[in-house]
């Protein structure tokens, strides 16, 4: 068994602090954290160090990296931040061909933690540096304290290594219900092409054309709650009224996007009452902070209950009234307690710590409305990606990246790592009408693994642009069963992900992101590649003769049956963004 040297500090010197071996797997060593107190108080912060050679680690990974997978140095360690709303208490330090050095995770993803990882030069011991950190920020007060840490040293690939942390937690107490089958439907956002300014005339015109090509959700985002063009920021929110100037009849609206055979969802940011709201004044003393700069807003302080009761009342009235299909919820990791934050009062507060009353708040939010329709939508996004929380949603986006191609990928990757029975969405594409079809199918297939969701002006697109759209939904539609659940093989993550691979038991789907060399196993393979405009190389390491077609992106076929001979690399030149299917 591993058994690191814990190192303890604690500001306050009445925390009894046990660190305590159990019985774990081979590879896999489990601690039980325990904390007491001679009596009740608010902890403050437990740290619990503990170090390993400086050997085969060139990669950090955590939930919500994105594109930083850097090694840390000792005065900027990779820190991971997790609470109920906020990360999750999980990172991984990866060796050479992707495997696993040490996936570091804790039973306990609500109480407030960091979990750190750093270079140990400054001491010249060519060692590595853990941390874990209890109480990071404010929480109960409390007389004890229990958490397990895993340190999972298993020199297997490093997607297995933190796919297999979720059914640990699964054990711990926080599973995940499965998704209703529409959140894993193709859909349409309104968000980057009319930003804070939809208007209902416009986008019923976007959804005839999105019902076409194979979109059965909407998304209604931010801007139809106030008047006029888009502000850039929050200052209007807080009433959800509809404005009449964008939505004559919403009641309507909702009836035409359900009889265009669409799901609609709407967008509502959790937190915030606008500084310019009429209902701004009427909360000052419960808020947790104020914005007066980019958000012009303040968050509300839900440990007040009849906080709760307001939010989860709009949203009830939201629903009765126009029979919406769901809601994404916005901002939900901005609650923290911030200058505005008032001591706790249990004359008017029923909860401690912010970190409570979210889970309380979700928990109202989800069983009252869910009383009303059970299979509502509720899309999340980075970085609330807990376990604890994602139990109150069923669909996880990726973090604004708009444009991105690759941030996009890599914050699929991270979504699906975490191996949660929720339908991972990527963040929504967009590109200009005058865009190459090239450039808008390498977005299309940077999102390949997850649901897609887009946001672009149909009316205005190019019949090219239209006809490619119709023709990759038609073709993740029929596939989707292996790309979002079949085994999943993100590689090269020092690299950023440039191949990645989903495998059922029917065939292999596998995207090449700028390499060019596969080898094809003993199932029927889909092979993309982003940048294969000097041809690509496949590998047949089997005795048997391959049949090979090679396709323009996701339509025409452009080389018929050809054959891949036993033990043979053969070179196939085709258009950037094409596929080569490889038969048996």
């Amino acid at each position: 068994m591993y058994e690191p040297q814990f190192h303890v500090t604690c500001r306050d010197p009445e925390a009894d602090v046990k660190i305590i071996p159990t019985p774990s797997e081979d590879g896999i060593a489990l601690f039980r954290i325990l904390v007491r107190f001679p009596h009740k108080k608010t902890p403050s912060p437990v740290r619990i160090e503990w170090e390993s050679e400086m050997r085969d680690i060139l990669h950090v990974w955590t939930p919500s990296c994105g594109v930083h997978h850097a090694i840390p140095q000792w005065f900027a360690p990779a820190v991971n931040r997790s609470s109920f709303h906020s990360g999750a208490p999980l990172l991984c330090v990866i060796g050479d061909r992707g495997l696993n050095s040490s996936t570091v995770a804790l039973s306990d993803p609500v109480t407030p933690l960091e979990v750190s990882f750093w270079i140990k030069d400054l001491e010249q011991r060519n060692m590595v540096g853990y941390a874990v950190t209890l109480f990071s920020a404010s929480t109960d007060a409390l007389t004890e304290y229990e958490t397990l840490l895993r340190i999972d040293g298993r020199k297997i690939p490093y997607c297995r290594a933190v796919g297999g942390v979720y059914p640990w937690w699964k054990e711990c107490g926080f599973a995940i219900p499965e998704p209703p089958a529409s959140a894993e439907d193709p859909l349409y956002s309104s968000w980057y092409n009319f930003h804070q300014a939809p208007n209902g005339k416009k986008l019923f015109e976007e959804l005839k054309i999105a019902s076409e090509l194979g979109f059965r959700t909407v998304i209604l985002d931010d801007g139809w709650q106030f008047p006029g063009p888009s502000c850039g920021d929050y200052s209007f929110c807080g009433e959800w009224q509809v404005s009449k100037d964008k939505f004559e009849d919403f009641r309507a609206f909702t009836d035409a996007v359900h009889n265009y055979g669409m799901k609609l969802i709407v967008w509502f940011t959790v937190p915030f009452v606008g500084v310019k709201s009429p209902l701004f004044e009427q909360f000052k003393g419960k808020y947790l902070s104020v914005d007066h700069g980019l958000l012009q807003a303040g968050v509300l302080d839900i440990r007040h209950p009849d906080i709760r009761r307001w939010i989860v009342g709009n949203y009830r009235r939201f629903l009765t009234e126009y029979g919406i299909d769901g809601f994404k919820l916005d901002f939900i990791d901005s609650f923290a307690e911030g200058p505005e934050s008032a001591p706790f009062d249990p004359s008017c507060m029923d909860c401690e710590s912010v970190g409570e009353a979210v889970r309380m708040l979700m928990t109202e939010i989800t069983e009252e409305l869910g009383a009303i329709k059970p299979d509502l939508l509720y899309e999340y996004r980075q970085n609330y990606v807990g376990p604890a929380v994602n139990r109150f949603g069923n669909m996880l986006r990726v973090a604004d990246c708009a444009y991105d191609a690759m941030t996009n990928r890599i914050g699929t990757v991270d979504l699906r790592l975490l191996n949660y029975p929720v339908a991972v969405h990527s963040d929504m594409l967009f590109w200009a009408p005058s865009e190459s079809p090239v450039l808008c199918a390498k977005q299309l297939l940077s999102i390949l693994f997850s649901v897609p969701q887009i946001s672009v002006l149909l009316t205005e697109s190019t019949e090219e642009q239209k006809e490619l759209i119709r023709d990759y939904l038609a073709y993740w539609t029929e596939n989707r069963e292996t790309l979002l659940h079949g085994t999943f093989l993100p590689q090269r993550p020092e690299l950023n992900y440039p191949v990645i691979v989903a495998e059922s038991a029917e065939k292999q789907i596998a995207v090449l992101y700028g390499e060019h060399f596969f080898r094809v196993g003993n199932l029927p393979c889909d092979i993309f590649a982003d940048g294969a405009d000097e041809g690509i190389l496949v590998e047949n390491p089997a005795a048997a003769t391959r049949v090979v077609e090679v396709y323009d992106r996701f339509g025409a076929v452009l080389l018929g049956k050809e054959e891949l001979a036993p033990f043979s690399i053969r070179k196939f030149t085709f258009p950037r963004t094409g596929m080569i299917r490889v038969g048996i």
